[in-house]
């Protein structure tokens, strides 16, 4: 049986980090054992700048990807991508570092994992390995299209402006 998965959608920019990171905030003031990413994003005139890496059990942060060129690190689509930042969020979601936690956030899953890349086999290790509840940030567009690829039994669905205690409250039902 797999597990229950909680999504949190909205259109890019919406607000969803900000809302499982207070998501977060709530489960560990109770106490609760958290595994997982927070993709914090950063902005410069309008636009999305870079992202960071929060591992939320470490608590460690590192530069994800950015619109700055590097030479080292590979380009997908406006960013370019630290491969410090992919090893560190691999390891964020190695299934044995996850193995004490009550809940699962990953922000997110998207264009990237749909393609088998991100956070993909880290994902689908956590479905078929962790029966513990998952929390994954979704953009609205790519909703319907996650839930297909992995088969998900979706609990609940909500968009960044529902408020997290009540979200929380859902949540505890099944820790």
């Amino acid at each position: 049986m797999k597990p229950p998965v909680f999504i949190v959608t909205g259109v890019s920019g919406s607000g969803k980090t900000t809302f499982l990171r207070s998501l977060y905030k709530a489960l560990s003031r109770e106490h609760i054992d958290v595994g997982g990413v927070l993709s914090e994003g950063t902005w410069k005139n309008d636009k999305r700048e870079s992202f960071d890496l929060v591992d939320l059990k470490g608590g460690e942060r590192i530069r994800f990807c950015q619109r700055e060129p590097d030479k080292n690190w590979d380009m997908i689509g406006p960013f370019y991508i630290n491969p410090l930042g992919q090893a560190f969020g691999e390891m964020a979601l190695f299934i044995e570092y996850l193995q004490n936690s009550k809940l699962i956030i990953i922000d997110e899953i998207g264009p990237l994992e749909l393609q088998g890349k991100g956070w993909a086999k880290a994902f689908e290790k956590i479905l078929k390995e962790l029966k513990v509840p998952i929390v994954i940030s979704v953009r609205e567009k790519l909703v319907d299209e996650v839930v297909v690829k992995w088969d998900l039994s979706i609990i609940h669905k909500v968009s960044p402006d529902h408020d997290p205690q009540i979200f929380f409250n859902l949540i505890r039902e099944y820790l």
